[in-house]
């Protein structure tokens, strides 16, 4: 089944490839060698649980793989995904890999960048990238000769080669020793993965032929011997403001003012739509699983609707213009207008007040009746009682979201299922048998 997902993968890169893929060459199996004494034309795709290359590719080399172990000579780059990713070797371009760990071995030779994403990454002593080094991961041990600039995000690093130009790298704050790799990831069986110390250390055999820029809530540790022939830069972050008692009475002060905000524009539509809020509230209560899901049929509604109030301004006075009407179609656009600007303030306005408003009556109503509520004193004591429970809701965090979005849904569902039940249905009173005698 495996072998046959690898062919499956290699066909479809093949086909993506169109005419390329005459001169590239396929390979898949648990494991796949290529020997030393072999030399591939052209790109070579290796899809294996185990790889190892050992003679030259005329070309680019694309594995994925769980173990991947590269000695011989790459023309061109590499790209590879794996668990445990080893390179020595030479190779001729930019390789970029990912991984859980990934070394680049003692006499290893790249011509260009590398690119790394990974837990750990090691490059050894005598190693030589002549490019720059890309890598965002946990940790780096860097050993070897980078002749250009690296690139680093991590948690921690320790540098005991040679950078040729400029060193820009972030580390976390954490500052303590955990336990060795070894209790969070399997034993490999390519790659050692080293116990690097915390935050940045410079060791003294270390060279950097340019600038030092970190970013750190610590200060890097540059020891004796070691050579930073460019300026250092510190860039710590700033640190969170802990809010002071002036701060939490202003907090306090703006949610007293947000609760008078919606409680005077709910007592407003209360007073104008007794029955619209009311009949809302009720089906709500009474239906709160249909009014949930109509919810999400009457948002997206409302908004095609404004669409089509929109589209109105400009086919009345075209479809006046074709019937020679053309005093109509003045009046005709600017009541199409008229509508546009009306419809799209009663939207706003539920959207930004009418939800809150109808889910604190809501609140209050299920606290202090099981009975509809339609005169507009019970609603307004509703409102009063269930917005304080609105507001302490939307608070808090990552709650707040989901309040909000749960209001707008009850809301525009209770009134959509009202709307259709004024339209099309009929009254309990209305649609029960008449009794005989």
């Amino acid at each position: 089944m495996r072998s046959i997902l690898f062919l499956f993968l290699a066909w479809a890169v093949s086909m993506c490839l169109g005419d390329l893929a005459d001169a590239a060459e396929f390979l898949s199996g648990t494991e796949v060698t290529i020997a030393a004494d072999e030399t591939w034309e052209g790109d070579v795709y290796i899809f294996a649980q185990t790889a190892k290359v050992e003679g030259k590719v005329n070309g680019d080399l694309v594995v994925y793989s769980q173990s991947l172990h590269v000695t011989g000579d790459i023309e061109g780059g590499v790209i590879a995904a794996g668990q445990e990713i080893l390179l020595e070797g030479t190779y001729g371009r930019t390789c970029r890999i990912a991984g859980q760990a990934a070394q680049v071995g003692r006499g290893a030779q790249m011509k260009q960048d590398l690119i790394a994403a990974c837990y750990s990454l090691e490059v050894d002593k005598g190693a030589t990238i002549e490019g720059d080094l890309v890598y965002a991961g946990y940790q780096a041990m860097l050993g070897g000769t980078i002749q250009e600039d690296v690139w680093s995000a991590v948690n921690r690093a320790e540098v005991t080669g040679k950078i040729g130009r400029e060193l820009s790298i972030t580390t976390d704050s954490n500052r303590q020793q955990g336990p060795p790799p070894s209790q969070y990831w399997q034993k490999m069986k390519l790659v050692d993965i080293p116990t690097v110390s915390p935050g940045l250390t410079i060791h003294e055999d270390a060279t950097i032929g340019g600038k030092l820029t970190y970013h750190s809530p610590s200060e890097v540790t540059i020891e004796d011997g070691a050579k930073v022939t460019g300026p250092i830069e510190w860039i710590e972050p700033k640190r969170p403001v802990e809010q002071g008692p002036k701060s939490k009475t202003n907090y306090f002060w703006g949610q007293l003012k947000r609760y008078v905000t919606l409680l005077v524009m709910g007592i407003l539509m209360v007073l104008c739509c007794p029955a619209t809020c009311g009949g809302t509230v009720d089906q709500i209560v009474r239906r709160p699983i249909v009014s949930f899901l109509a919810g999400i049929l009457a948002v997206p509604l409302s908004i095609i609707a404004l669409g089509v109030v929109a589209g109105l301004i400009v086919l009345i006075p075209m479809a006046f213009g074709l019937l020679t009407l053309e005093g109509l179609a003045v009046a005709g656009a600017f009541i199409a207008a008229f509508a546009m600007v009306l419809y799209v303030g009663s939207l706003g306005y539920f959207f930004v007040f009418g939800a809150a408003a109808v889910t604190s009556i809501t609140l209050g109503r299920i606290v202090f009746s099981d009975h509809p509520v339609t005169s507009r004193g019970r609603l307004i004591l509703s409102l009063a009682f269930g917005l304080v429970f609105y507001v302490v809701l939307t608070c808090v965090p990552y709650l707040s979201v989901g309040v909000f979005v749960a209001a707008i849904l009850f809301a525009f569902g209770g009134l959509f299922v009202w709307m259709m039940r004024g339209l099309f249905g009929s009254s309990p009173e209305k649609g029960a048998p008449a009794k005989t005698t």
